[in-house]
């Protein structure tokens, strides 16, 4: 679809650049705030796991990209996402699945970071998300439109994998780098740890101008509900990915 075809749709469903950048501003914001306050600490208590309050923010955009959906991939789509990312979450946040593919030290203690048990769970949960959306399309009777509710299917599915990621901020924030556990906010060297959040920061930058290009061109459902507050959550649960990544480089180099 063009660019003068996506004007042509109504106003109210793409809304205006304007009122998405202002949403994914107080997405960052609030995600930073969350970020600052010190998480909820369990399991050993000579070596905690955190988890942040960021968590909160991931699981509403969750919510809110379901209720303000953008995507034409029907309730199946949208309930096969929302499982992808509650799963996504709980990998973040739980050692559950890490201590499943790591092994302990012989003093059966963990060896890994949460970082490390969330990318494996990402992987397996990205698989495993292609896997059930193309089925999905293979078994409708009356498949059209496929490549689109496919792709739409497998788009909003990894913007909520990847939105769990964001349960790593604070271990890239410099201001709350304190501890040593398996989700340590203590990274390993001050270059990984610049590196890694200027990588994270111009890929904010870059999903932000994408958001215009994707706001331009959006063709929601006619009968979606305010479909372009969705459109501007997709960038920052995208970047939630970045961030995750850079979390686990600044604590391993």
């Amino acid at each position: 679809m063009t660019a003068s075809d996506a004007a042509t749709r109504p106003q109210d469903l793409r809304g205006s650049f304007g009122k998405v950048l202002a949403i994914q501003i107080v997405a960052y914001v609030v995600l930073v705030a969350l970020a600052l306050v010190p998480g909820i600490c369990y399991g050993n208590p000579d070596n905690p796991a955190i988890v942040s309050y960021t968590v909160v923010a991931s699981v509403a955009m969750i919510v809110l990209l379901t209720v303000f959906s953008p995507f034409r991939d029907g309730a199946a789509g949208h309930a096969i996402s929302v499982i992808a990312g509650l799963l996504s979450v709980v990998c973040a946040t739980t050692m559950m699945l890490g201590r499943v593919i790591f092994p302990t030290d012989f003093a059966h203690r963990d060896t890994f970071w949460m970082q490390e048990g969330w990318i494996a769970g990402v992987g397996g949960l990205l698989v495993l998300l292609i896997v059930v959306a193309f089925g999905r399309q293979m078994a409708r009777e009356n498949r059209t439109h496929l490549i689109r509710s496919l792709s739409h299917n497998v788009v909003e599915g990894v913007a909520m994998i990847s939105s769990a990621g964001w349960c790593f901020l604070p271990t890239i924030l410099p201001l709350v780098h304190n501890g040593e556990n398996a989700a340590s906010t203590e990274y390993g060297s001050t270059l990984a740890w610049a590196l890694a959040s200027a990588v994270t920061l111009a890929i904010i930058v870059a999903f932000g101008v994408c958001s215009y290009l994707w706001q331009r061109d959006a063709d929601p459902d006619p009968k979606a509900n305010k479909p372009w507050i969705g459109l501007a959550l997709v960038p920052v649960m995208l970047a939630g990915a970045a961030v995750g990544i850079a979390s686990l480089a600044t604590v391993m180099f």
